[in-house]
């Protein structure tokens, strides 16, 4: 069983104690009218130095341990860590493992460049002022009606092929009303005849529809859902004809 280096000086100190005692009780048998004063300095002093070497015994034991325990430490962690730097070796070095079903066959790149782009917003119900001497509903116009221009950004070199608008009311549980770009209507969102691009970035640009709320009452969640692929190539290729030989 290991112990501790304060309970190993504890040890050793008592034992010292012990000692200095036992060394007392024997010279403390004869009387002190048979002992001379210089006998008497001489066993205190030298109980004194005993007292003092085991302090330091204990202290110089207590200090080895701790050494002892730090290099043994240090070597466990140093055979740790050169176990680890080993496995990690190993493993950069062997060949990464083929996928399940493709017989380490190499698998083509597809990147098709189709891809989708969605926006959302929330506009407000069309706010009006209606007067006292007004009779029937009260409607929205469009000089009145909250609208906005939702965008969404899709690569710059891609080619949008569809987009959808989807409005519901915010928090409800009905499920989304969807119509493609060009319908005039969805509920009582009103939407611009077709959408917009303007570029964005060198790597992207922004693809814009028109809305306007006209509820009275609602507030309308609206998404633009934009689709694009890639773009076509360009045509128009040059053709080299064949050169003919004139005879002379």
């Amino acid at each position: 069983m290991g112990l501790s280096e304060t309970i190993v000086a504890a040890i050793i100190g008592a034992l010292a104690t012990m000692a200095t005692a036992i060394v007392q009780l024997i010279r403390n048998r004869a009387p002190d009218q048979t002992r001379a004063k210089k006998n008497r300095m001489r066993s205190l002093m030298a109980t004194i130095a005993l007292m003092i070497g085991c302090i330091v015994g204990g202290y110089a034991w207590s200090a080895l341990r701790a050494v002892s325990a730090k290099e043994e430490l240090q070597a466990t962690m140093q055979a740790e860590f050169s176990r680890q730097f080993a496995e990690f070796a190993a493993r950069q070095n062997q060949p990464a493992a083929p996928a399940p079903g493709t017989d380490g066959a190499a698998i083509a790149a597809q990147n098709s460049g189709a891809g989708k782009s969605e926006a959302v917003a929330q506009l407000p119900p069309c706010k009006i002022t209606a007067h006292a001497d007004e009779v029937g509903p009260v409607t929205c116009t469009d000089k009145v009606a909250q609208s906005i221009a939702l965008c969404a950004a899709v690569p710059a070199s891609s080619e949008t092929t569809a987009v959808h608008v989807q409005a519901r009311v915010p928090g409800s549980e009905a499920a989304w009303e969807e119509r493609d770009a060009g319908a005039a209507t969805l509920g009582s969102l009103h939407m611009g005849a077709a959408p917009t691009e303007s570029p964005i970035s060198p790597e992207q640009r922004a693809v814009c529809l028109d809305m306007a709320n006209h509820s009275v009452e609602d507030t309308l969640a609206v998404r633009l859902i934009v689709e694009y692929g890639p773009a076509p190539s360009p045509s128009g290729a040059l053709t080299a004809s064949a050169p003919t030989a004139a005879s002379l």
